[in-house]
């Protein structure tokens, strides 16, 4: 079993089980070890364990570019722009962040960036967020490398580790390290208060009102994100936790790639219902060292290649992503 490397070190109501093997996974594929997608764009990277990114557009299947970058192993120091322009590649070792177009040429670096965990595009495309191994978010114009400094910023992010927005409205979530979690608008005004169940948030998933959230060790959770208050609750089996959430378009529905982390074993496509977090489909996945959702929720892109439909979780194509006719 292919763990999971990102950046965070079933019980319950009738269930219509949908369950697909899907292809054996060639081993010459699993040289990929991270995947970069945003939330509406076609572009996508994905990183080779020795430091070389390979961007692939999503709507032709096909390898734009490949190119060596200062890409650190592990973390989610990996981003592309929702414009599919531009690609942020962060190094812990170096205390580096560089931004690169699509064909490697590199726009600015920074290396003045320290221990850095986590790039992420604000969904615009402006702002590059940095989150730092020590609980704060740096913030660069995506235009100049330079940082972007509010007379609020500092006071609002201090002790926080990733910022979050919402693609359908004007809120965001700020995680904080061991405190509550902060629902906010863009100018960090303060809107309601989530206590967090365990230690550390996984991921967040947004719907038209609500949120979701998946902690470590925990369940899956949704919020309302004007009150916070608690709309469901999904828990799992002991060992077992959701390591990517995300809101499908199409269904309507929540999906969440689980996985049991305790004891090992395949990952699992689950779809939730938005208002009563119930398993409406599960679908087990093939062995993959990263994944992520693209096209608003509808798709699950492996770094496999093969392309998932989220909706029913069947194979509806593969990525161009073998490996150079020379190697």
């Amino acid at each position: 079993m292919t763990r999971v490397l990102k950046s965070y070190l079933f019980g319950g109501g009738p269930v219509t089980a949908v369950v697909i093997w899907l292809e054996h996974v060639d081993e010459t594929r699993k040289q990929f070890r991270h995947l970069a997608t945003t939330y509406d764009g076609t572009t996508i990277a994905f990183g080779e364990f020795k430091r070389v990114v390979h961007i692939v557009d999503l709507t032709t299947g096909a390898r734009v570019s490949k190119f060596d970058t200062d890409l650190d192993f592990g973390g989610s120091r990996l981003a592309i722009d929702p414009n599919g322009a531009f690609c942020a590649i962060a190094s812990y070792d170096n205390n580096s962040v560089t931004l690169a177009d699509v064909h490697g040429k590199q726009i600015w670096q920074r290396t003045d960036v320290d221990e850095v965990q986590k790039v992420r595009f604000s969904l615009d495309g402006d702002t590059l967020f940095c989150s730092h191994h020590r609980g704060i978010v740096s913030q660069f114009d995506v235009r100049t490398g330079e940082t972007i400094r509010f007379t609020w910023l500092k006071k609002d992010l201090y002790g926080a580790k990733d910022v979050i927005e919402s693609p359908y409205d004007e809120r965001l979530v700020i995680d904080q390290i061991e405190r509550d979690i902060r629902i906010t608008n863009q100018r960090f005004k303060h809107v309601a208060t989530v206590k967090r169940k365990t230690f550390a948030v996984l991921d967040y998933a947004f719907a038209p009102e609500f949120m979701c959230i998946s902690e470590s060790g925990g369940p899956v959770t949704c919020y309302h994100l004007e009150s916070g208050k608690e709309v469901w609750e999904r828990p799992f089996m002991d060992g077992v936790h959701a390591l990517d959430l995300r809101y499908n378009e199409d269904s309507k529905r929540f999906s969440a790639v689980t996985w049991p982390y305790e004891n090992g074993g395949p990952f699992t496509l689950m779809s939730l219902g938005r208002h009563n977090g119930e398993i409406v489909t599960e679908t087990l996945l093939p062995d993959a060292a990263d994944f992520g959702f693209v096209n608003r929720g509808t798709r699950l892109i492996l770094t496999t290649g093969q392309i998932v439909s989220a909706t029913t979780g069947e194979q509806i194509g593969t990525l161009d992503i073998s490996p150079d006719p020379a190697k």
